[in-house]
């Protein structure tokens, strides 16, 4: 994927942060070039996400993007840290022995019941054969939901054309363990690409490697070190700097794309 692509979904995942009223106002607005169809929110979790479509013509993708953290539920799903069996992502076939991140699954349930009715209704609308991709985006806890919800979108059987979803979070936390995660690379995700955007100054990714190694947490996609402060990726595998990543601000910062909580949404 390209950096233009790649710096314009950090734009989507930061626009979702704004109640879909706001969004215009953002000068995210004008130059992701996306306009926000609908917004929905899960009253349980409290997470919510936008549904985004192309302003241009030639512009063929939908772009889901999921709101980080935003409010206190929030904060108190992300510490809702266990691994459980993950037997709420609309699939049978999963091992017994795979299992997930007790908050962000429950989150994602809840956000893909809202959200399932809305894409349906758009895939199968008359125009529905314009959009040939949809993309999953979101960052930090929206980055969690985003993959999750991406499940629940492969499982789901509607009868209907659906692209196959691209997945790209921006900071996001690892959320399941391996037998999970190779289950997804594998069989519910295959062939379908998740890609993890990183930095190094990033002190929620630094600060909780050692507790999520401890847990057995892994990654599902392949992980790439970016710029907080620009639109740049790193190509080839980049050393990691030794200086302690302590400011939180770091943690909102992707591609030169400040992607966190406004005071006022």
């Amino acid at each position: 994927m390209q950096i233009v692509q790649l710096h314009r979904l950090a734009q989507a995942a930061s626009l979702a942060y704004l109640s879909i009223d706001k969004i215009p106002s953002s000068p995210y607005y004008q130059s992701s070039q996306l306009r926000p169809l609908l917004q929905v929110v899960d009253p349980q979790s409290e997470s919510g996400a936008t549904v985004f479509l192309p302003r241009s013509h030639d512009d063929n993708s939908v772009v889901v993007a999921f709101r980080g953290s935003a409010n206190l539920k929030n904060f108190g799903t992300n510490l809702k840290f266990n691994l459980v069996p993950a037997t709420k992502l609309s699939r049978t076939d999963i091992p017994a022995d795979g299992l997930v991140h007790d908050g962000f699954q429950d989150a994602s349930m809840g956000l893909w019941g809202q959200l399932r009715p809305k894409l349906l209704e758009l895939f199968s609308d008359q125009d529905s054969n314009r959009y040939k991709d949809v993309v999953f985006t979101g960052h930090s806890l929206g980055a969690a939901t985003a993959l999750l919800c991406s499940i629940h979108y492969t499982a789901s059987s509607d009868g209907l054309y659906k692209p196959k979803p691209t997945i790209v979070s921006f900071g996001g936390p690892k959320l399941c363990n391996s037998s999970l995660a190779r289950f997804l690379r594998n069989t519910a995700l295959k062939e379908c690409h998740v890609l993890h955007l990183v930095h190094d100054k990033d002190p929620v990714l630094a600060n909780n490697q050692i507790l999520w190694d401890r847990l057995g947490f892994e990654n599902v996609g392949v992980e790439v070190d970016c710029d907080p402060r620009s639109p740049t990726v790193y190509t080839q595998e980049k050393s990691r700097e030794s200086s302690f990543a302590w400011n939180i601000v770091d943690h909102c910062y992707y591609l030169g794309v400040f992607v966190g909580p406004r005071l006022f949404r």
